[in-house]
């Protein structure tokens, strides 16, 4: 599903984009930072359902100077699961992700580095794609791995 998600951002940013990048007379440089305490009931990676309580903080930094556009995204967070079953008990969490996307004239490059753990599970994931300037995709790297539940 977070595969699925950051694919479709990557296809949005390629289709705004250019058209803005064109736009660009000058250096337009983005940086904002957001800190978020935050309580959703959902399943975790195991497929439990219960409580979680995240606390989150993250960094977006952006440049665009007409000739190439920088989207570099930092999240770190900690968080709680209290299981709808009282019998698995509580788990805590922790995650960091790194997300860079680039466009410039020779084409794009998306990277997602996400590292984390959930209880007593490890859960990795990394991809990296490029497209040449003519639209041509190549996966460069993709790895997972996801602990035993």
């Amino acid at each position: 599903m977070r595969l699925a998600v950051l694919l479709l951002g990557t296809v949005a940013l390629l289709a705004f984009l250019p058209a803005t990048s064109a736009l660009a007379t000058t250096d337009q440089f983005r940086d904002s930072d957001h800190h978020e305490v935050f309580t959703e009931h959902d399943f975790n990676i195991c497929g439990n359902p219960g409580t979680f309580t995240f606390d989150v903080t993250s960094h977006l930094h952006t440049i665009d100077n007409g000739i190439a556009f920088v989207f570099d995204f930092h999240e770190n967070y900690t968080y709680t699961l209290v299981f709808d079953d009282a019998a698995l008990g509580t788990w805590t969490a922790h995650a960091a992700e790194n997300t860079q996307f680039v466009v410039n004239g020779s084409g794009t490059v998306f990277q997602d580095v996400f590292n984390s753990r959930e209880g007593p599970i490890q859960i990795i994931q990394h991809q990296q794609f490029h497209t040449d300037s003519d639209g041509n995709a190549t996966v460069v790297r993709t790895f997972e791995k996801i602990g035993d539940c």
